[in-house]
């Protein structure tokens, strides 16, 4: 993937890091191993606005926003895909580069594996999960699914072990990496990081919103979302806050049609809209625009190993936000002055927090501003880019 034009959290972890690296004066070669994800990148292919330090290269040069198209390279022509991407890989593992970056992807890892004895510069890999995590729980016994998420954590184990330079994102994850990784490898803990330049200027509101209204972005699932949980709490507060339109923007899961259920059930498709998945470029403004930003996010063994990306921009807006205590989230936010704070999984808790900053706006724009001076000082691309920076140079 190209994370300029990619709207999730890995994306936009990768962006940002990757512009602050240019900063300090680094030379970025992007290898893009799939194809292109829509008609804008392909026509601006290998462009990263005001970046003039970065070469970005596209190993194939298919699109993978046409649905038909889609499905000829992965029924049809993927064994001839991978053949070409296995030999270009080789080829980059082979060249000249002071340091190489692998992103957390089966064939990248695999390949590797395969030509590490060809790499002449040192190697780095960014993790923000358990590298377990999706090796259970497939709906309808899906054994395709199970045995390709096997595969893919076998390969890793294996990568792991030869990978010189590790960043996580949590100290949980630290702990549980350097069980796996070789003893020689050095690990960072790289908090999760937002890019706050993306929200310095004041957006416009998407058309069509009705304000005031309250905001989620994110996934559509009840498990690491807890979006179930955020339409149960906002529900107690609707005949309170009549004039409040809680707003839903996420990409689609399959929970999407059981909250939807729910809405219907609870008799608020009036207040309660679900706006589907955004681009990049609404995003600021969506979030900017709202009186509070919400994310009821469950107790989970991933919730406990990573850490919301979506936290950070919910941050960077200055506008208050309601979350819950999972995590290493407390570890920053502080109750009631620079979040508001619920139990995880308890609707009334939730909707507690939520009152709490709807019912005293002028407190809640100061927990607001609070929470942005911790984005600013704490997870700006910026402050994570220069200590990333500086852990490659003293280790180089």
């Amino acid at each position: 993937m190209n994370p300029f034009y990619e709207t999730g959290a890995a994306a936009s972890r990768y962006a940002g890091l990757i512009d602050a690296l240019i900063d300090y004066g680094v030379h970025i070669e992007l290898i893009v191993t799939g194809g292109f994800q829509s008609p804008i990148e392909k026509k601006k292919i290998g462009i990263v606005e005001g970046k003039s330090n970065i070469n970005i290269r596209y190993l194939h040069s298919y699109s993978n926003y046409n649905i038909w198209l889609r499905r000829i390279y992965v029924y049809f022509l993927s064994y001839f895909f991978q053949k070409y991407k296995n030999i270009s890989l080789k080829r980059v593992f082979q060249s000249d580069q002071d340091l190489t970056w692998l992103a957390y992807d089966k064939s990248i890892l695999q390949s590797f594996i395969i030509n590490k004895k060809y790499l002449k510069s040192p190697s780095f890999i960014e993790l923000n999960e358990f590298n377990d995590l999706h090796l259970h729980g497939f709906r309808f016994g899906n054994k395709l699914q199970q045995r390709n998420a096997e595969q893919e954590n076998k390969i890793f184990l294996k990568a792991i072990k030869e990978i010189d330079f590790i960043a996580v994102m949590t100290k949980t994850l630290k702990e549980h990496y350097q069980h796996l990784a070789s003893p020689r490898a050095r690990i960072l803990h790289l908090p999760m990081t937002v890019n706050i330049n993306r929200f310095i200027e004041q957006h416009k509101c998407i058309n069509g919103l009705n304000k005031p209204y309250i905001a989620y972005t994110g996934t559509f699932n009840n498990q690491k979302d807890g979006v179930d949980v955020l339409i149960k709490a906002f529900a107690k507060l609707a005949d309170q806050y009549k004039e409040y339109t809680l707003y839903l923007a996420g990409f689609y899961h399959y929970d999407m049609c059981v909250n939807d259920r729910l809405v219907q059930d609870l008799g608020l498709n009036d207040r309660i809209v679900n706006l589907g998945a955004l681009s990049k470029d609404d995003v600021p403004g969506f979030l900017q625009n709202a009186s509070l930003l919400v994310m009821a996010r469950p107790e989970s063994r991933q919730a406990m190993g990573g850490f919301p990306t979506k936290l950070g921009e919910y941050l960077a807006t200055g506008k208050p936000v309601c979350v819950t205590n999972v995590g290493e989230i407390c570890d920053y936010l502080i109750d009631n002055k620079s979040a508001y704070i619920a139990e995880p999984g308890d609707v009334d808790s939730f909707a507690y927090a939520m009152n709490r900053a709807l019912s005293n706006p002028d407190h809640a724009s100061v927990v607001g501003l609070n929470g942005k001076r911790i984005a600013q000082t704490i997870f700006d691309t910026t402050v994570q880019g220069k200590r990333l920076f500086d852990f490659f140079y003293k280790n180089s």
